[in-house]
């Protein structure tokens, strides 16, 4: 099709939504904090995912990722009961999307702007209900392909204004269908994220890559709610988990049409 091209990635292949040279200072500049943080994992920790050793750093970490998956996954599983389409925006490495396509029923595409990773998901998880693909949002307009399920995890962080976003995936959306944001930082007041933003560039330059700071973003939970996101981490029970720490001290963000 014009305007696509095609990466073979031995038995798979990434397809491209973007030229990566649009994205080629956000993308190097993301991959060196990962590396820094020792966050680009080896195949085998990969397939294991989301469970990780006790002594790696970022052990805690995956631990709320795996329960908030399996909430997540279980709120598909009532809600979506056929055939269903999936966007999982912002995927690194794909070992959610892979998680997502063991459902037959679920077909799966697995985007990023992260070549690496995903050349890397592509080679252990691509199939037949599962694709990767570079690119963001808005897609192209040769690209007419419409989702049920849109989820975020970890990723909203990285997308600059929150109502265009909300604006572009809810065009993407079939009728009946969802965006949901998961184990991302939404904040209560513009002192809350100035003082996050502080912290954030004083973070990457410590890290050596203060360029980062400039594609990391901060948005107002107000702001999500005025878009019309629900938080489904309200309950009393839900908060005594966050309080605890058993569960991610985030909110989960339902919008929908």
């Amino acid at each position: 099709m014009p305007g696509w091209r095609i990466e073979p990635m031995q038995h798979n292949q990434v397809v491209f939504w973007a030229e990566p040279e649009t994205f080629q200072i956000q993308e190097t500049l993301y991959l060196e904090v990962r590396r820094k943080e020792g966050r680009v994992l080896s195949d085998t920790s990969v397939l294991a995912l989301p469970n990780v050793s006790d002594n790696y750093p970022y052990a805690r970490e995956w631990r709320w990722r795996s329960r908030s998956f399996e909430r997540l996954q279980q709120y598909f599983h009532k809600r979506f009961l056929g055939q269903t389409q999936i966007l999982d925006l912002g995927c690194g490495n794909g070992w959610m999307a892979n998680q997502l396509a063991n459902n037959p029923l679920y077909t799966v595409t697995a985007m990023d702007l992260n070549r690496e990773e995903l050349s890397q998901g592509a080679r252990l998880f691509g199939r037949g209900n599962l694709r990767f693909v570079y690119g963001t949002v808005p897609f192209p307009a040769l690209v007419t392909d419409t989702f049920d399920l849109i989820v975020l995890a970890a990723s909203v962080q990285y997308f600059p204004d929150l109502p265009t976003l909300v604006q572009e995936l809810r065009k993407r959306l079939n009728p009946g269908g969802e965006i949901h944001f998961v184990d991302s930082h939404f904040y209560p007041n513009l002192e809350a994220r100035t003082a996050a933003q502080a912290r954030t560039r004083i973070y990457y330059t410590q890290a050596g890559v203060p360029d980062m700071a400039a594609f990391y973003h901060h948005h107002l939970m107000s702001e999500a709610v005025n878009l019309g996101a629900e938080n489904l981490n309200s309950s009393l029970i839900v908060k005594l988990l966050q309080k605890s720490r058993w569960l991610a001290p985030f909110p989960w963000l339902r919008l929908k049409p």
